[in-house]
């Protein structure tokens, strides 16, 4: 029985799929076990997971109709038989000590769940919340713990943990199927709440790539409000497995309306449609309706500046436009208070002064120096990530040749 499951859901990522899996194949902890699932690939990334495997015997291949990222990760569970569990997504890196660490770290804590840092790539495309989201402290939490699930980053994603086998068999926890975006909120929040103790590594040991246009997260970025609307289905997964773990009471609820607040209201705001707008909140409406009472949401909520705004969503009567513009503003002063309310202000005050006087250069002038330096570095960022995907992809021809077996799409490989 190997140490670590490494489970990897698969779907048309040919391009990056040599690179991730020679990450996984690098490991130090060689007692691993790498568990593959093509997800229906329409291009070539089965026929790469199946000369892997014949490359090396701890990769296992499952190959099934396309069903989604959550129905490829809980297959993968099902099929893990090592003593941990760990994902990665096809398209990104694991660091070659990640399942040493993560091995000793059970051995030294009585754990459920390690979670650790990660590494966005390339730079130039990450963001301040990106940065602070993948970076963990040193810490043990045990038993459950509010500041854990709600404070200390140990959300959403679910690649920069490893699982004890034997808690997800236990518990549970599963990946929600039908969920298109968002499936890893309802995953961390799942397994948070239940887990009897969590120990956080400030250890990088993932590299979480950003530069994909393709991907579910950025197609879904595009389009306000789908984007919301899909958050909303993952809002009611959420409550419904919150409240199934016992954990919608008290302050562990207060917390977690906030977080739905937080999770979806902005975003409410921020549409310039009055008609999405009031779609979207009588969906919020009934997701809170259907669940609370309105003494309910008083009395989590008491001496909370967001509980006007949730009562305000509960009685809604059709006013969108009262949600749109400057509500926004109000809206952040209740989630995060009247500083952060004042830079909102500030700041797109002086985005719109700004911005007439920024077009002028542009058309005139042309790039400042900084954004001249900027753009220098975002490509040579770019071209490192296409040069390090190149020598990966021509890494496993070599090897595959040297071995007798050929290359994909090569008579050779079906012939061997």
């Amino acid at each position: 029985m190997p140490r670590v499951s490494v489970v990897v859901p698969v779907y048309n990522v040919e391009t990056y799929l040599p690179q991730c899996i020679d990450s996984i194949r690098a490991q130090t902890l060689e007692d691993i076990e790498i568990v593959c699932v093509d997800d229906g690939s329409t291009d070539r990334s089965g026929a790469l997971l199946d000369l892997y495997a014949r490359l090396d015997e701890r990769v296992v291949v499952i190959h099934k109709a396309n069903a989604g990222v959550s129905a490829a990760r809980n297959d993968g569970i099902e099929a893990a038989r090592g003593d941990i569990v760990c994902f990665v997504d096809s398209d990104d890196v694991l660091m070659p000590k990640a399942c040493a660490t993560v091995s000793r770290a059970f051995e030294e804590h009585d754990v459920d769940v390690v979670k650790f840092s990660a590494t966005p790539f390339p730079a130039c495309c990450s963001n301040p919340w990106i940065d602070s989201t993948l970076t963990l402290p040193d810490r043990v939490f045990a038993g459950y713990s509010d500041q854990l699930v709600f404070e200390e980053h140990s959300r959403p994603f679910p690649w920069n943990g490893a699982y004890r086998a034997a808690f997800l068999r236990e518990s549970g926890a599963r990946f929600p199927v039908g969920v298109a975006l968002g499936e890893d909120q309802v995953f961390s929040f799942a397994v948070l709440a239940r887990a009897s103790g969590v120990a956080l590594l400030s250890d990088r040991l993932y590299r979480y790539r950003l530069s994909r246009t393709d991907s579910a997260m950025a197609v879904a970025a595009q389009d306000l409000s789908v984007r919301v609307d899909k958050h909303l289905t993952v809002v009611e997964a959420i409550l419904d497995d919150w409240a199934a773990a016992g954990r919608m009471q008290g302050d562990s609820a207060r917390r977690m309306l906030t977080f739905v607040a937080d999770f979806v209201m902005p975003n409410i705001c921020e549409l310039g449609d009055d008609e999405a707008r009031d779609r979207l909140l009588r969906r919020l409406q009934q997701i809170l309706t259907s669940r609370y009472a309105e003494k309910d949401l008083a009395s989590w909520l008491e001496g909370d500046r967001i509980l006007d705004w949730l009562l305000r969503v509960y009685t809604y009567d059709g006013a969108a436009a009262s949600f749109g513009g400057g509500a926004l503003y109000g809206l952040t002063g209740a989630l995060y208070g009247r500083r952060a309310e004042l830079r909102r202000r500030a700041g797109d005050l002086r985005n719109r002064l700004l911005a007439g006087p920024r077009r002028w250069r542009r058309r005139h002038l042309g790039a400042s120096a900084d954004e001249f330096q900027g753009s220098l570095e975002a490509q040579r960022s770019m071209a490192q990530e296409r040069h390090e995907v190149l020598l990966a992809q021509q890494k496993l021809q070599l090897e595959a040749t040297s071995r007798g077996i050929g290359a994909v799409g090569d008579d050779s490989a079906e012939s061997a």
